[in-house]
Parts: structure tokens; C-alpha cells; sequence
């Protein structure tokens, strides 16, 4: 449970209560950083083994002038390896949608904050257990390979943790505070990134799969702690007094989700979370979009090595932490610019670096790419911030499980169009999926100029959101603020 614990030097002093899912979120996000270069890695190497020798594929993973020679051979375990990882990524992705969708979003708005944050973490603990047990039992079948992904995506997967981490955050903070609260979260995001993109291939190469596993269990094991002894369990509402069947109760969940978003509501306020929810989703087509496709890109039109790669990612991650936790604090606080001109700021900044990346015929104007594009985390933090700001405390589960869920289903959708678009327009032109992208953000860019001037501006500063109905009285009708 969390306590005042205050520490100060000089004048300036700060409560350690104020600390609550951050740690949760770096510890998790750090997690999968490590899991995902490690897990493909792993099925590479287990593919391989269960098609030739234990002395064929060590050689065929490491040296460069063997692959080449062993074209064939590389082209099919490379085949096969991403029709696991297509796999383990439905396992994972599937269950986890419906899970928050159905049951984990309206959750947290029911019994508290505090059991969504926890669940996710236990479903990565047993993603990463699993994972320890394939490389250590290197011959096991493959399919064993799935059973982690699936044990994860009954917990809800990453995008329950960050839909409860979000909710939780929006739970707690105040309308002038949640940007600043959302772009903290945003930054552990990054900073985790950073410091997973610099240390996973250093674990991998140097201690192997069994130990690179093992530093994952031991991360999300202390999440796990950290969030049951520190994290209070802060409440909306509990006022069910019936006990609804497990199916009845699934669909009520997903009956209440969808009505909080788009129940009638004062001042256009629905059309708005409607058109943030269809920019984020924008947003997330890209985002995922660009992360299949930049390593072929780079690699082939650019000689981008694994190295040189991890430097640019790890650039790019640690620059858009360092904006989150220092531009975004002083543009909110001291000059007072509202959240949807740093949106724009930052959709604007997204652009820019898909064009020079897009573009670019040198390396050295990749990296100008990323510089440029370092505020292009504040759009997600500033349109979640808004969202929460618009609805009451007992909605902030469900909305952003829609959230979530919805990002999930277009993260899917980004990754079939994507793998399909670039190696179909590569020969016409090689940075053409980066300049759709580009296109893509200034539909959303304009949508949120939209909201900027014609919507968010006609909700005045007094608004008071309805409060959801409940089970008891969803039949009621909801009156304006």
C-alpha cells in the first residue's frame, strides 16, 4: 500500500506516493523488449535444429560467408521461423483482444485499478517461464513454443497492461495534470527501449537464451511485487448487488463499453472521443507498420547492420523519452500550451521523419530522420489525456479497454498490409510504404486540427461528464453535464 514518504533538498520536495504504475510499466515494457528480439531469435534456432545438425545451424546463425553460401538452406528456416512468429503473434494477440474487450477494461472500473495491472504481469511471467523451459529443452517440439503466448493472451498481454496502466493514470490525476502523467508513462515506455534495444543482443550473443529468459523472470517477478505491496487499489464505483453468470456478466462488460463511449453525451463530446480514438488508431497503423518494415528497409536500401540498426532504435527511443519528461512538462506548465497543439506538434514531427526516411539514399539522413521526429510520442500520450479529461472515474477502465482492443485489431491489420505493400513497391520505389505513412498522419493531423478548432473548442472549461450508468440503472437515460 502506498505511503507518504516525503524527501526533499532545499526547497524542492517530493512524495513518493506520487510514484505509482511508472515502475510497473518500465519493468513490463523492459520485459518485452527482451522478449520479442528473444523469443525470434530462439525459433530461428530451434526451426533450424529440428531441420539439420546442432553444428550446421551455429555456423549458419553467425557467419555471414556461410549463409551466403547456404542461401537455400537460410532462405527456408528464415520462411519457416516467420511462420512461427506469425503464429506465436495470434496466440498472444487474439485472446488478449477479446480479454479486454469482454472482461479486463470494465473490470478495473467494477472491483479497482489495482488487479488489471497485476494479471498482465502474470501472463508475461508465464510467457517469459515458458520460454526458459523451450531453450533450455532445445528439441521439444515447436508447438511448445506456443503455449507461453497463449497463457499471456488469456492475461491480457501488453495491451492490458497498458490499458490498466493508462486507466489507472486517469484514474488518479486531475485534467491539468494528466498530459504530464500521460507523458511520464509514455517515457518509460521509451526509456525501457532504450536501454532492452542496447541489451538484448549483448545477453543473447554473450549468456545465451536459458539466462536472457531467466532476467525477464526476474523483471516481471518484481513488477508483480512491486504492484501488490506499493499500488493502492483505487475504486470508481461497487455497486453490484446481483452476481450475474460468468457469459452474462462478459456481456455486460462489453454492452457497457461500447455504450460509455458513444452514449449520447453534452456538447459533442462523444464525436470527439470518437475522432481521437480514429486518430490513435491512425497513429497505431503506422507505428506497427513502420516496425515490420524498417529492418528489411534499412538493411537492404541503406546497409544498415544489426548494430548500426540498434543504434538508430535506441537513439530514436531515448530522444522521445527525454521529450516526455522534459519538453512536454515545461510546454504544459510554463508556457500553457493545450494538449492539441502539442499533438499537432507531434503528428507534424511523425511526418517529417517518414518523409526523410522515405527519402533518404544515406544513413546519416536516417538519424536526421529520427531527430527530427523526437516528439512523435506526444500525440498518443496528449489524445489519451484529452480522452480521459472528457469521461468520469468509473469509465476510465472501459474506455480505454476500447482503446486498447481497437489498437490491437489495426496493430494486426498494420502488420498484414505493411509485409504485403513493401516487397510488392519496392522495385517502383523503396521508401513508398514510408510516404503512405506519411499520408496516413496527415489524415490524422487534419483530424485533430479538426477537433482543435471546431469540437474541443466548443466544450467549454466547466464541462462536468455524465456519469456512466450502472448495471442497476443502465436503462436510465444520461443527462448532460
Amino acid at each position: 500500500m502506498a505511503t507518504h514518504i516525503i524527501i526533499g533538498f532545499r526547497h524542492y520536495h517530493f512524495d513518493l506516493a506520487n510514484i505509482t504504475v511508472e515502475p510497473v510499466l518500465f519493468l513490463y515494457m523492459f520485459a518485452s523488449f527482451l522478449y520479442f528480439p528473444t523469443i525470434q531469435a530462439l525459433i530461428f534456432h530451434k526451426v533450424c535444429l529440428h531441420s539439420f545438425n546442432t553444428t550446421f545451424c551455429e555456423v549458419l546463425e553467425y557467419n555471414t560467408t556461410f549463409k551466403h553460401d547456404h542461401q537455400k538452406e537460410n532462405d527456408f528456416v528464415t520462411s519457416e521461423t516467420s511462420y512461427w512468429i506469425l503464429k506465436i503473434t495470434l496466440a498472444l494477440t487474439l485472446p488478449s483482444f477479446f480479454m479486454v474487450i469482454f472482461f479486463l477494461g470494465s473490470l478495473g472500473d467494477v472491483i479497482g485499478r489495482k488487479i488489471p495491472v497485476i494479471l498482465p504481469c502474470l501472463g508475461a511471467f508465464a510467457a517469459y517461464l515458458s520460454g526458459l523451459l523451450n531453450a533450455k529443452y532445445e528439441s521439444a517440439s515447436l508447438y511448445y513454443i506456443l503455449i507461453g503466448p497463449l497463457l499471456n493472451g488469456f492475461s491480457g498481454g501488453y495491451i492490458a497492461c497498458l490499458m490498466s496502466v493508462y486507466s489507472y493514470v486517469g484514474h488518479i490525476t486531475t485534467p491539468d495534470t494528466k498530459l504530464t502523467r500521460m507523458g511520464i508513462v509514455e517515457a518509460m515506455i521509451f526509456i525501457a527501449g532504450t536501454i532492452g534495444v542496447f541489451t538484448s543482443g549483448l545477453m543473447i550473443d554473450n549468456q545465451g537464451y536459458v539466462f536472457t529468459f531467466s532476467v525477464m523472470c526476474v523483471t516481471i517477478g518484481l513488477a508483480v511485487i512491486y504492484s501488490a505491496l506499493w499500488l493502492d487499489n483505487v475504486h470508481s464505483y461497487n455497486d453490484i448487488q446481483e452476481r450475474p453468470g460468468f457469459c452474462s456478466m462478459l456481456f455486460r462488460f462489453l454492452r457497457e463499453s461500447f455504450q460509455c463511449v458513444v452514449m449520447p453525451r453534452s456538447r459533442r463530446v462523444g464525436a470527439a472521443l470518437v475522432l481521437m480514438i480514429l486518430a490513435l488508431n491512425l497513429l497505431m497503423l503506422c507505428t506497427t507498420g513502420d516496425m515490420d518494415i524498417a529492418m528489411l528497409y534499412m538493411r537492404k536500401t541503406l546497409n544498415f547492420s544489426p548494430t548500426t540498426f540498434g543504434f538508430m532504435k535506441g537513439l530514436d527511443y531515448f530522444l522521445r523519452g527525454l521529450i516526455m519528461l522534459t519538453f512536454v512538462p515545461l510546454m504544459r506548465h510554463k508556457v500553457k500550451l493545450k494538449e492539441m497543439i502539442l499533438v499537432l506538434l507531434g503528428l507534424f514531427s511523425y511526418a517529417a521523419e517518414f518523409v526523410i526516411t522515405g527519402a533518404a539514399r544515406t544513413q546519416w539522413l536516417v538519424f536526421l530522420g529520427v531527430v527530427i521526429g523526437m516528439f512523435k510520442g506526444i500525440p498518443s500520450a496528449g489524445l489519451r489525456a484529452t480522452m480521459s479529461s472528457l469521461i468520469t472515474k468509473n469509465e476510465q477502465g472501459r474506455l480505454f479497454g476500447i482503446i486498447a482492443a481497437s489498437e490491437s485489431i489495426t496493430s494486426l491489420l498494420s502488420t498484414l498490409l505493411f509485409n504485403e505493400l513493401y516487397p510488392a513497391t519496392y522495385d517502383l520505389y523503396p521508401g513508398f510504404c514510408y510516404m503512405l505513412a506519411a499520408g496516413i498522419l496527415v489524415i490524422a493531423f487534419f483530424i485533430v486540427l479538426s477537433l482543435h478548432c471546431f469540437i474541443l473548442q466548443d466544450i467549454s472549461s466547466n464541462y462536468r461528464p455524465m456519469e456512466c450508468p450502472s448495471s442497476n440503472d443502465e436503462e436510465e437515460n444520461a443527462t448532460d453535464g
